[in-house]
């Protein structure tokens, strides 16, 4: 089918001191030691992405040792078994000390230490859980978020929706689809309490955003977080572009049979996907715009994202580790040799492009479309495409940041939630 979109000159990081074969080419990819000190190290000191519940003492001495073993060699980066080790002693021991805090009545110290541990588990399986230490390192950041969870305030109850519309056919898993329930505390507004559905990315699932849902929350919203296909413990199909339609039609049947019992509004429900969670923010914006009040999708791709060349040249950009092999895996092209994987994601990704397979012709609900000018995950190009298509859509197009929109982004959205909440 025609679409009438051309490939653009992409618009990206037009600050990066280097460049090569046309695409910005950041630094922190030459080694261990430039990752840490060039690329993590600053947002794990202020505890943000991707180190939310993180402490820097917990890390440095991490990548250190990554650093020494590897003779500073970025190769292991993409060893996922030789890249987790290092992390594991440290993770066991901020978990038994988070038992031992709990154990003493503690209960405050015990759910930090536990955060800790789920930070340090994160790190160890980034950017996907796709070797056997790296699925450990998923399972036993799970079981320790779980225990810091409850202890949080709200907290964070793990609830298991079923995935009623899946399709075993298509490659969806004959499973639940777990997930995080948090709900306000205070007096329940008589219509019940709006329900914001938080779609997880590429690399932060649903043990990951501790200070996001917090915000929410405590502005009022029912928070349900839970991972895309091809993530996580998420059972849709990786590589069926309609999966994801059956994995949200599932969440809000369950949304809508479970309001009286948690006092949810049926007329207020809302979704915010963040990053590659924005792509599936697009889909669902459109795909069941009927069920849904508003949208956030922020940092999300659409349609260039998908491109060849794009995709070429995302191992070099932004993101701190090799993002097309990432994306691959996610979507579910895996091969032992991942140039092999990629290959094969690249000739066929157009086939997720929402632009030619017509969703964003179909008409959408309240959607906020928000992203840094100079993103190299997914380009700005995307944003404005999904914005301009249509009605009711918001663009914040933030100069001079990032993927994200950040720093600053997190605010435009809680303030537009908020506004459009009220409506």
């Amino acid at each position: 089918m025609s679409t009438g979109i051309i490939a653009p000159p992409y618009h990206v990081q037009s600050t990066a001191g280097t460049v090569r074969d046309g695409f910005p080419y950041f630094a922190h990819h030459d080694s261990v030691s430039a990752l840490w000190s060039h690329k993590w190290r600053a947002p794990c000191a202020a505890g943000i992405y991707p180190f939310t519940d993180g402490r820097v003492a917990d890390f440095d001495p991490i990548f250190a040792e990554l650093s020494k073993i590897s003779a500073d060699d970025p190769g292991i980066l993409y060893r996922p078994d030789d890249y987790a080790k290092p992390f594991f002693p440290v993770a066991d021991q901020l978990v038994a000390a988070a038992e031992e805090a709990l154990s003493n009545g503690g209960r405050a110290e015990a759910r930090d230490l536990f955060l800790r541990a789920a930070a340090v588990y994160r790190i160890a399986r980034f950017p996907v859980n796709r070797s056997p230490l790296g699925q450990e390192a998923w399972e036993n950041g799970k079981a320790a978020y779980q225990q810091g969870g409850r202890l949080l305030d709200p907290p964070s109850v793990p609830i298991d929706i079923p995935f009623t519309h899946a399709d075993t056919a298509a490659g969806d898993l004959d499973t639940g689809i777990p997930a995080y329930l948090r709900l306000p505390q205070g007096e329940r507004p008589a219509d019940g309490w709006p329900v914001l559905l938080f779609i997880c990315g590429l690399d932060a699932y649903r043990t990951d955003h501790t200070p996001r849902t917090q915000a929410h929350v405590d502005r009022g919203y029912a928070m349900i977080s839970f991972e895309i296909p091809g993530t996580g413990d998420c059972p849709a199909a990786p590589n069926d572009p309609a999966s994801p339609d059956r994995l949200m039609s599932s969440v809000l049947d369950w949304v809508a049979a479970h309001a009286s019992e948690y006092g949810f509004n049926p007329g207020r429900i809302l979704a915010r996907g963040i990053s590659t969670g924005g792509y599936y923010a697009f889909r669902i914006a459109h795909t069941h715009a009927d069920r849904l009040f508003a949208v956030v999708a922020q940092g999300g791709g659409c349609h260039h994202m998908f491109d060849a060349d794009w995709i070429g040249a995302q191992n070099q950009m932004e993101y701190p580790f090799a993002l097309s092999d990432a994306l691959a895996y996610k979507f579910g092209y895996r091969d032992p040799d991942p140039a092999v994987a990629v290959a094969r994601y690249a000739a066929e990704a157009r086939k997720f492009s929402l632009v030619d397979s017509g969703v964003l012709g179909m008409p959408a609900c309240k959607l906020l479309v928000i992203n840094g000018t100079e993103d190299s995950i997914f380009p700005i190009e995307d944003s404005i495409i999904v914005a301009t298509q249509g009605r009711d859509k918001d663009l914040v197009a933030r100069g001079g940041r990032g993927h994200m929109g950040n720093p600053g982004g997190e605010e435009v959205v809680y303030e537009w939630l908020d506004e459009v909440t009220s409506y």
